[in-house]
């Protein structure tokens, strides 16, 4: 489903490196919550995906659990910022916006992905799902 997605984006997946039912299980035990089938599934298909500036459309998932910690755990980010714990990130735009969908109850909701700007702590719903920011991030119609 996702390979023929993103292919037809023109993305070449030859080197990508799937991720195991193992790591999801992992991240999904670290962080006590369950991600959407649909992020499931793209993981499992082809892990991550960089678009053409390098920037980390969605990260693999030992990188959602190193830059999930970080931006939990870290304490100078609670005098900073408004609490992570209802956003989940996956990728970033590589200007130090995150993106993230929204946590509900231990939930990862998969159809709505919010943008967190960093220099404004705003989390902006970018009215877009899963497959609707990728296709953004990759073709350029991200909003700004």
């Amino acid at each position: 489903m996702w390979r023929s997605f993103l292919e037809e984006l023109g993305l070449k997946l030859a080197d990508c490196v799937s991720a195991s039912p193992a790591d999801l299980e992992r991240l999904q035990h670290t962080f006590d919550l369950i991600l959407p089938e649909n992020l499931k599934l793209l993981l499992l298909e082809v892990g991550g995906l960089s678009g053409v500036y390098g920037e980390r459309v969605v990260w693999a998932p030992s990188e959602m659990e190193d830059q999930n910690r970080i931006m939990r755990q870290t304490p100078e980010f609670a005098s900073l910022y408004m609490p992570f714990d209802g956003l989940f990130f996956i990728g970033d735009l590589g200007n130090g916006d995150l993106i993230g969908l929204r946590v509900l109850r231990g939930n990862v909701g998969g159809w709505n992905v919010f943008r967190w700007e960093h220099e404004t702590d705003s989390r902006l719903n970018v009215q877009l799902d899963l497959k609707g920011y990728i296709r953004a991030a990759v073709t350029g119609g991200f909003p700004a």
